[in-house]
């Protein structure tokens, strides 16, 4: 492969324009929001059903269905997911019949009240 020399001199160097972005005059485009502002963590909501619309009990700003549907969402994976880990907590338990002392460390019996 046969390659051209370096030009040290610069001659063959070809200038591309250069166009400077002028600076945004209002900041970032998208902005979060003040941590003084109420986030509507878990509600309370006031939902009117006919309007549709949906209001925040604590600060009285509207919010979206779309996000008081996601706030009822997590709220049940969570609640389905404690219930879920319960039942197999209770499965486990009701597998044994004995277990070991703390004190003496011989089994006894598990009381099943």
């Amino acid at each position: 492969m046969n390659l051209p020399p370096i030009d040290i001199d610069h001659l063959n160097i070809v200038e591309l324009p250069l166009q400077k972005r002028q600076p945004l005059e209002e900041g970032a485009f998208l902005q979060p929001v003040p941590y003084e502002k109420c986030r509507h963590f878990r509600g309370p909501f006031e939902v009117d059903v006919d309007a549709g619309k949906c209001r925040c009990k604590q600060c009285g700003e509207e919010v979206s269905p779309i996000f008081v549907l996601e706030q009822l969402m997590k709220t049940e994976s969570m609640w389905m997911r404690t219930r879920r880990d319960y039942q197999d907590e209770m499965k486990r338990l009701a597998q044994r019949s004995s277990t070991k002392c703390q004190h003496c460390g011989q089994m006894t019996g598990i009381s099943r009240r």
